[in-house]
């Protein structure tokens, strides 16, 4: 294993940064993507070293290898890793973690240590990749009773080089946080914009206000119907919470019950405020 190197398997959005992102700190970047003209532009621009064209010929020689697809298709990518790579840690950014840490577990990995970074932007794609991507981003890691100590020290400093506030949470309660702040914000985002059914004088209309809290919209249908089926207990519980808020203030509506209107929307503009002020 060589110290400086890092495999990046999937060079999209976060595989892109992160690759950018190590290069900067110094790394030697090697890569695997299904799309040929990601990993040339990368090798182009001078941000990776190597092309891996198969990955069930890994060598054993990476410190660190981030596996950066889609979350259904991330177990059979860490099981053909794991028979390889012995020494170096293996990790991988999907937003649920659950099933990958499960796997991890009953087939004794004990090298995988399950991560994910709360960063991103709505385009898709290696184009859009850039360095600071992660500068300030919360990064969920997720390790447990298995990996070594050393090696969780290794991967927060990892990424803490790359200006990432780390934070060590149990896999299952990854998964529910990331649920209420991310995966159903996405389906109600989905919702909104489907209601308009592609009526052209609705989208005419549609402005800044309705473009914010929808932009999310834009993010990739199969990285979200991946991490829908994943997570879908959790997500279904809380579709259920979000039906019954909507039913009472539905209930208030009809009734014209001013008071709970106005609770309605005081309550969550005290609670966004707060967060809002938090991040200053």
């Amino acid at each position: 294993m060589v110290r400086n190197k890092i495999l990046i398997v999937g060079l999209g959005l976060i595989g892109g940064s992160l690759a950018k992102a190590f290069k900067k700190c110094g790394y030697e970047i090697h890569a695997y993507d299904i799309d040929k003209s990601a990993i040339e532009k990368a090798i182009c621009e001078g941000v990776v070293k190597e092309r891996i064209d198969d990955l069930n010929e890994t060598e054993d020689e990476y410190a660190f290898s981030f596996i950066c697809v889609p979350v259904l298709e991330s177990i059979p990518i860490l099981g053909k890793l794991s028979s390889k790579i012995k020494n170096g840690i293996i990790t991988d950014v999907g937003s649920t973690k659950t099933h990958i840490c499960k796997y991890s577990i009953e087939h004794k990995i004990a090298n995988f240590i399950g991560g994910h970074p709360m960063a991103g932007t709505e385009k898709i794609g290696y184009k859009y990749s850039f360095d600071e991507l992660f500068n300030g981003a919360y990064y969920f890691i997720t390790p447990t009773e298995m990996n070594r100590k050393e090696d969780i020290e290794k991967l927060k400093n990892l990424l803490q080089s790359i200006g990432c506030k780390v934070e060590e949470v149990d896999y299952v309660l990854h998964d529910k946080i990331t649920a209420v702040i991310s995966h159903l914000p996405h389906v109600v985002s989905a919702g909104l914009v489907n209601m308009l059914n592609s009526n052209e004088i609705y989208c005419k209309f549609a402005g800044g206000g309705f473009k914010d809290i929808t932009r999310i919209s834009s993010s990739s249908p199969k990285m979200w119907a991946d991490i829908s089926i994943s997570n879908k207990n959790m997500l279904l519980e809380l579709i259920d919470a979000y039906i019954e808020l909507l039913k009472n203030f539905k209930t208030s509506l009809k009734s014209e019950n001013y008071n709970e209107i106005f609770n309605y929307f005081e309550k969550a503009k005290i609670i966004r405020d707060t967060i809002v002020s938090d991040e200053k």
